[in-house]
């Protein structure tokens, strides 16, 4: 359930600067909060039922066209639809086409 995208980050050695850089960029909308980690960041809604609204981390890929297996690339799942996600996903394309590092953007 969800939408599944995934980053591919031509140098690894920027998955950690693009990381912190789409966690700086999200718009913050009411009713969310980011919780970070050292694999990356969950966006958090106050619905006990269904806390999680969207995951961003760092994988290893997994049988995944157009990456060498256990590549690092930045994995995004989107646990909601909706406006705000929409919002989300733009402000991460916003990021993508700013940042000086390659990575592309791509559907899982």
């Amino acid at each position: 359930m969800g939408w599944e995208y995934g980053i591919k980050v031509a140098d690894v050695k920027d998955i950690q600067v693009l990381m912190d850089r789409l966690a700086e960029a999200l718009p913050r909308i009411d009713g969310y909060r980011m919780q970070r980690d050292e694999d990356g960041f969950v966006l958090l809604q106050n619905d006990p039922d269904w806390p999680e609204a969207f995951q961003v981390s760092v994988e290893e890929a997994r049988n995944i066209e157009g990456l060498k297996d256990d590549e690092p690339y930045i994995y995004c799942l989107f646990h909601i639809g909706g406006e705000d996600a929409v919002k989300w996903r733009e402000g991460m394309c916003r990021v993508l086409e700013e940042e000086k590092c390659a990575a592309d953007w791509f559907e899982l």
